[in-house]
Formats: structure tokens, C-alpha cells, sequence
């Protein structure tokens, strides 16, 4: 059965009803010709349809998808050959019959291989239709059923870039890992409200600590270190002598440390 024939559902070039009664006739013609011996009656006999109608979407299909041979006045079975049926028997196996250029049932023509590529060429690229066509739609549907973006996202960026541009009298380069990294955030942390958010990145912008400072504001740092502003800003411990180049402290090798470590594993998350 030419898979193709879905596709002219959907283009509206066959009715539901025709196409039923097309596959109907495809799974009963004969394989070594493609000719099905039946008419009106027999559709309406096995697909439980009217008469009438089953005479409306013969004559619909004829000339388009069959070709029908019936002798006037007569209402018994008659030959109807299906246009690109596959022969899958006989002398003529792997060939399509040309039911619309064949003469009659006994002068039958076939497609040539050059045309049967052609054929293959076709279905290939309606295939690849309702595959785009699927892939749409399951794209949509997942649209439609993804969680709705948290509300907070806007303004607690908004909160922060205002408060980056004010400390620095220019707005951050923030690209989109920084409002990736904000969603992740947000989908984790739904706990957390406005005024905690604009409290920490404060202290984080406030923060004098040489390991902080040099991350610049980046919000994505922030964002993944959030709990080590949650008793204000990190500030740059005083060595032992007053001087700039006093030797750091345990505790300040301890912090740059761990800091490092944590820096490292969100570079390698990403």
C-alpha cells in the first residue's frame, strides 16, 4: 500500500471514505496485475455503505486513483485496475502498474524503473512530510503542556541588572547561560521571595573578597553560590601586620579553596 495515501487526506485530495474504500480495493486485487474485480455493490456488500455512495466515490477515484473497465448496462463484478499498485507475484514483481495509460485489463502497462525511482523518490519525501508534520506537532503539544515560566524570573533579573548598573554606572554583559542558570535557579528554590533575592546580590555587589570580586557580578556565579551571602557581604580579610602583603590567614587559604572547588564544579555542570 502506497503510504502516500494518508497524505492525500490531509491535502484534501481524497475523503476519508474514498481512501477507506481505496485500501479496501489494495488489500483485495490481485497481486500479479493489480486489478480488483468488484464494483458498487461489493463496496457497499463489505464496507456496509450505501449503494449510492459507493457509486459516488468510484466515479470520484476513477481516472485519479483506478481505472474502471465496466460494461454499460451490466451490474456484475468488473475489472478495476489500481493506478501504482506494486506487483509482488508474477513476471511483472517490483513493477507498478500504469493503470490510467493501460488500454484495457489485458494490455496492462507498467512503470519502467527509471518512473519506480521516481515513485520511490516521492514517497520518500512524503515521508519525510509527515515526519516534519509530527515532529511539529509533538513540539506543540509540549509547549502546551510545559510548566508556565516563573513569574519571578523578570524581576529578579530586572532587580539585578538595575542593581549591577548603578554599582558600575553600566549594564552587565550577561549572555544566555546567566538567565539559564536564573531558571534553573528559580525551578529549584521556589522558596525564595524578592526581598531575599535583592538582599543577597548586594551583599554579593557589597562583597570585597579578591576571589568574589573577580567574578565581575556575573549573575550565573551568584546564582549558584547563593548561601555564601546569606550573612551579607564577603569581606577582604585584614592580614596579620596591617600590610597589603601580609601573609593570608588559614581561614582565608580555606575560603579561596573552597571557593575554587565550587567554582570548578559548576564550570564542569555546564
Amino acid at each position: 500500500m502506497r503510504r502516500g495515501v494518508f497524505q492525500h487526506v490531509r491535502d484534501g485530495c481524497l475523503s476519508p471514505l474514498q481512501a477507506l474504500c481505496f485500501i479496501y480495493m489494495l488489500t483485495q486485487a490481485d497481486t500479479r496485475s493489480g486489478i480488483w474485480k468488484g464494483g458498487a455493490g461489493a463496496l457497499a456488500g463489505e464496507l456496509s455503505i450505501p449503494l449510492r455512495t459507493a457509486r459516488h466515490v468510484l466515479e470520484a477515484l476513477d481516472g485519479r486513483y483506478i481505472k474502471r473497465f465496466a460494461v454499460p448496462g451490466q451490474h456484475f463484478c468488473y475489472p478495476i485496475l489500481l493506478h501504482k499498485f506494486l506487483i509482488t507475484d508474477g513476471e511483472h514483481r517490483g513493477e507498478q502498474l500504469n493503470a490510467l495509460d493501460s488500454a484495457s485489463p489485458i494490455a496492462l502497462r507498467y512503470f519502467t524503473g527509471e518512473l519506480n525511482d521516481e515513485h520511490e523518490v516521492q514517497l520518500v519525501a512524503t515521508q519525510k512530510k509527515l515526519e516534519t508534520g509530527n515532529k511539529k506537532r509533538k513540539q506543540n503539544l509540549a509547549a502546551k503542556t510545559a510548566p508556565p515560566p516563573d513569574p519571578r524570573f523578570t524581576s529578579f533579573y530586572n532587580s539585578a541588572y538595575e542593581a549591577y548598573r548603578m554599582r558600575h554606572g553600566q549594564p552587565p554583559a550577561w549572555g544566555a547561560k546567566h538567565g539559564k542558570n536564573l531558571k534553573q535557579f528559580l525551578a529549584e528554590q521556589p522558596h525564595v521571595g524578592s526581598e531575599e533575592w535583592q538582599l543577597r546580590f548586594g551583599a554579593y555587589l557589597d562583597s570585597t573578597e579578591r576571589f568574589t570580586r573577580a567574578q565581575g557580578g556575573s549573575l550565573a556565579y551568584f546564582v549558584t553560590h547563593f548561601d555564601v551571602f546569606t550573612n551579607g557581604p564577603i569581606l577582604e580579610v585584614k592580614k596579620a601586620g596591617g600590610g597589603a602583603n601580609a601573609k593570608p590567614t588559614i581561614g582565608d587559604a580555606m575560603r579561596a579553596t573552597l571557593d575554587g572547588y565550587r567554582e570548578i564544579q559548576q564550570s564542569k555542570s555546564h
